[in-house]
């Protein structure tokens, strides 16, 4: 009878159309209007406070679980403290939903807002909490330990654990709220299965999160509310749930039913995709499942089955599933991990244990706490509740494609560079210039926004920040400085059609090159044609991959540099995307690689499309050369399309898993792999109503495809094709 409702809250969710919501801006802004004067800890936390006890409470949309961000399904919550403007990136993968908040926001709020607003569209997010604590200590003991500790510190300190007291208690008070509405729902309530599932979620409310949830149920419970109110605080996207199948394992007794579970997971995984911040567009809120404990032991179980079924089950996108791969996995987990890929779920994403740990020990963690990471974003890398700056962009980017063409289209004597490698200074150079102005602003950002716009709510469920009475920007166990790489690909083969056409053919001048890019490469189709024949990353052929090998070098002597002028921890470079790819190529000019201006650059580490004229192994071939233990400790997104259509199922499992234990053995880092089906594709795009079950991998986020917007379609199709014409 569950799978039943399951699948009807599954069906009216996404057939809702996203509409705005102006209750929660309205509440904090009459609560910034009575707080006006308090030192802002103490204003945020009341204003979430009043925010919860003001609410409308959804127990309609969803009667499994309770919790809710917003008056109505899909109606987009909105964070004013941060700004009014859409989200790029889910405008970019969504297109209907541009222009979704024009002319929606009265005046008079806007203008209230505008001296006020930080700036953006919602906080920073990239995190996972401390779900552990919550659901087997609950609330209650952290609202304990920051009475106890109130007249420790300085005064700042002890008004910040004053501010985070009060967000526990609302978040208890909220919780209570809703065993109320429960309660009278299920006494109204004409189903029976309906009125069986109020009485269940007052029940729980009456205890979580407050208290250690004692079943399976109450833990998830605990979970949503949590989560959802950590949005309400005003955090944005990638809020982790974290190891979800290590919380949950005690609960796995004698009893254990595991379709009682995954019935109950499916159900919570639709709760945490109803989660109305940017309505329907993907808040990339992971799940991690498996992986080794610090030990080396398995930490697979029932659990961890019964989350890859549920998510099989419903097929949303997000939350997204990541399972952390090692030699002694659970043979049950793999198979089933295998099957979903195979069959063209697109997830789970893998990431491997070893290089991964490895990164983090490298980078001063302790190995217990090294070994408890999870994934906190797209790809992002972080350690619930103590490292989360490893997984932002707050450090700064590194855009290697803009930083090349920079010199080139810039460099007053390009005749005078003989060599590629007498260029690799000069990039060098103004890589470091940019590294650290870059480094600079983001430590004076953090120190702005733990000052301006604190979040004494999500600093509450950290431990460490309890303990120093601190924001998360400033108050974590660990803080190394996260900086994100874009545009890889496209700057190996930029350096390596320099290498090959300029300096080795000499079919080319450098400054003839140049000036055909300054064209955009108009009438140019002769050099186009060379510079395809050019040598390619993701190939596996050294004339361009030690070109990768020296962008790294120079990269890592430039961010050593920059952490040792700064003072900060090891950095954690991370190669992750999103859409980002769409914006940042639209602000470059044509490059050496044959892109045209103002065209994406490449969407993973791997090759770009079209170009893996050496099929699936020669991209794995060429990334593992990267080290990414050492080079990548914040993450990457390698994009691995395999068609369906090329072999029979069983060869396509057998297939599969031999390419993902072969690339992890030589110490492969993270894949995420896409079995697509052309046909099907062309399909869904003339009769999207067959096709709602069709899920996609899009470089950092998993959609519905018939969700997407035609140009991520068209992404994906054409990666569908250049597949099955390998």
């Amino acid at each position: 009878m569950l799978q039943k409702m399951i699948r009807f809250i599954r069906d009216s969710q996404l057939a809702t159309p996203d509409t705005v919501c102006l209750e929660r801006l309205r509440l904090v802004t009459e609560a910034y209007q009575q707080y006006a004067g308090e030192p802002p800890p103490s204003k945020r936390a009341k204003a979430f406070a009043y925010v919860l006890s003001q609410m409308t409470l959804d127990l309609d949309s969803n009667p499994i679980f309770a919790g809710n961000t917003s008056s109505a399904p899909r109606a987009w919550m909105l964070v004013p403290e941060y700004g009014f403007s859409e989200p790029f990136q889910i405008v970019i993968e969504h297109d209907h939903l541009k222009g979704i908040l024009d002319g929606v926001i009265p005046q008079d709020l806007v203008d209230f807002w505008k001296p006020l607003s930080f700036g953006g569209n919602a906080g920073i997010g990239h995190l996972a909490v401390d779900y552990d604590r919550v659901v087997h200590e609950g609330l209650a003991a952290i609202l304990h330990e920051c009475k106890s500790a109130q007249f420790t510190g300085t005064v700042e300190e002890q008004q910040y654990r004053q501010a985070m007291a009060i967000t526990l208690q609302a978040v208890v008070d909220w919780a209570h709220r809703y065993a109320v509405a429960a309660d009278n729902a299920a006494r109204t309530a004409g189903d029976s299965l309906v009125r069986k599932c109020h009485q269940r979620v007052a029940d729980a409310c009456r205890r979580v999160p407050a208290l250690p949830a004692r079943t399976l149920f109450e833990a998830l419970q605990a979970i949503v509310l949590v989560h959802l109110a950590i949005h309400i605080e005003g955090q944005g996207l990638s809020v982790s749930i974290g190891l979800l199948d290590r919380i949950l394992a005690p609960y796995i007794d004698d009893g254990f039913d595991p379709e009682v579970a995954a019935d109950l997971l499916s159900a919570f995984v639709l709760k945490i995709n109803a989660n109305a911040l940017f309505g329907s567009g993907s808040k990339t809120q992971p799940i991690t499942i498996g992986g080794l404990d610090a030990l080396g032991n398995d930490q697979c179980n029932d659990m961890t089955l019964c989350i890859l079924d549920a998510v099989d089950r419903v097929r949303v996108g997000d939350p997204h599933l990541f399972l952390r791969w090692h030699q002694k996995i659970n043979p049950q987990v793999k198979a089933r991990a295998v099957e979903m890929l195979a069959a063209g779920v697109s997830m789970p994403l893998l990431i491997h244990d070893i290089p991964t740990v490895h990164g983090f020990i490298e980078a001063g963690i302790p190995p217990e706490d090294a070994w408890g990471y999870c994934v906190i974003g797209c790809n992002e890398l972080g350690i619930p509740g103590k490292l989360w700056e490893s997984a932002t962009s707050i450090n700064g980017n590194i855009v290697y494609l803009d930083l090349l063409n920079n010199v080139l289209l810039e460099y007053p004597d390009l005749e005078s560079i003989t060599s590629t490698e007498a260029l690799l200074p000069l990039l060098e150079r103004v890589m470091y210039e940019a590294a650290v102005q870059m480094r600079e602003n983001g430590q004076n950002y953090k120190k702005t926004l733990a000052a301006k716009m604190p979040s004494p709510f999500t600093s509450a469920l950290m431990p460490n920040c309890v303990r120093r009475g601190m924001d998360i920007m400033v108050g974590m166990e660990y803080h190394l400085p996260g900086i994100y790489e874009r545009s890889f690909t496209n700057a190996v083969n930029a350096l390596a059609v320099i290498d090959d056409l300029v300096f080795t053919r000499h079919s080319i001048t450098l400054p003839d090159l140049v000036n055909a890019m300054h064209r955009n490469y108009q009438g140019e189709e002769a050099l186009l044609a060379q510079i395809r024949s050019a040598p390619k990353w993701g190939t596996d052929v050294p004339r361009a991959d030690r070109w990768a090998a020296e962008l790294i070098a120079l990269r890592e002597r430039v961010l050593d540099s920059v952490d040792a002028q700064s003072g900060s921890g090891p950095h954690m470079v991370c190669h992750v995307i999103r859409s980002l790819h769409y914006t940042t190529g639209k602000r470059i000019g044509a490059s050496p690689d044959g892109r045209l201006a103002g065209t994406p650059v490449a969407d993973s580490l791997g090759a770009e499309t079209g170009t893996a004229t050496r099929g699936p192994t020669g991209v794995l071939n060429s990334v593992v050369k990267l080290d990414a233990a050492h080079y990548y400790r914040g993450g990457t997104n390698l994009d691995l399309t395999l068609p369906t259509t090329r072999w029979s199922v069983v060869e396509m499992r057998n297939n599969l898993l031999a390419m993902i234990e072969t690339f992890f053995a030589q110490g492969g880092q993270e894949l995420q792999v896409a079995c697509l089906n052309a046909a099907e594709l062309r399909d869904a795009l003339v009769n999207p109503e067959n096709h709602g079950d069709l899920l996609v991998r899009v470089a950092g986020f998993n959609a519905r495809f018939v969700d997407l917007s035609k140009q991520e379609q068209e992404e994906i199709l054409n990666r569908a094709e250049v597949a099955t014409g390998l």
